[in-house]
């Protein structure tokens, strides 16, 4: 679980900060296609990391869910798979169709409309359902106490802090989701337990586990 929750924020952070595509994020849609089209080898490779992000974050939030084992956590795991199919579809669309008009010198109509529609389903993931899957997890950690209180803050904090980008700019850079998946990943990489086991409780009580 540690490693996938690595390999999916680093992937991330390396996408988002490839040096040609690093000014462009933000730019309108044919300022976007136009850097593109001028770096198709960085291009391709930020938005294939992006989509091995996705899909990393995704089998990590899976095992999450199984290790807290309650309802809040269930509804973390529907939130994010929820966001995490419209944050493919957004991904998809650009390796399918934007690939194919990388180089165009005027971008047809019909394009710009549907781009801006995808990209809406990208902000959906990363600026609502994401933050909205981190709280409700956030939530179950510190109910269920099966991992360490701290890592329910930090996913209660960046959620917090994509909610507020959303509400200030109708949209989010989601570095605080992936980054917080870096320090959980690296966190339970470096336990010397690899492998979830369970603890003694007393009747009653929570059961609590060790990572």
């Amino acid at each position: 679980m540690g490693g996938l929750f690595l390999v999916s924020g680093v992937c991330f952070v390396a996408a988002v900060l490839n040096p040609p595509l690093l000014p462009t994020w933000g730019d309108s849609v044919p300022q976007s296609v136009a850097v593109a089209a001028a770096h198709p080898a960085a291009w391709f490779t930020s938005t294939w990391l992006i989509t091995l992000s996705i899909v990393a974050a995704v089998a990590a939030i899976e095992l999450l869910t199984r290790v807290l084992d309650s309802d809040a956590a269930r509804v973390g795991r529907s939130l994010y798979l929820v966001g995490a199919a419209l944050g493919l579809a957004s991904t998809t669309y650009d390796l399918a169709v934007t690939s194919t008009l990388l180089g165009t010198a005027v971008l047809p109509g019909w394009y710009l409309g549907v781009a801006h529609w995808a990209a809406g389903l990208g902000t959906a993931y990363f600026a609502l359902l994401a933050p909205a899957a981190l709280t409700a997890f956030g939530v179950a950690i510190f109910r269920t106490r099966a991992l360490p209180g701290w890592t329910a803050t930090m996913f209660l904090a960046a959620a917090l802090l994509l909610f507020a980008q959303y509400a200030a700019f109708r949209g989010a850079l989601p570095f605080p989701q992936f980054l917080a998946f870096i320090v959980l990943g690296v966190t339970l990489l470096i336990r010397t337990r690899h492998t979830v086991t369970p603890m003694t409780t007393q009747p009653g009580r929570p059961r609590r586990w060790q990572i």
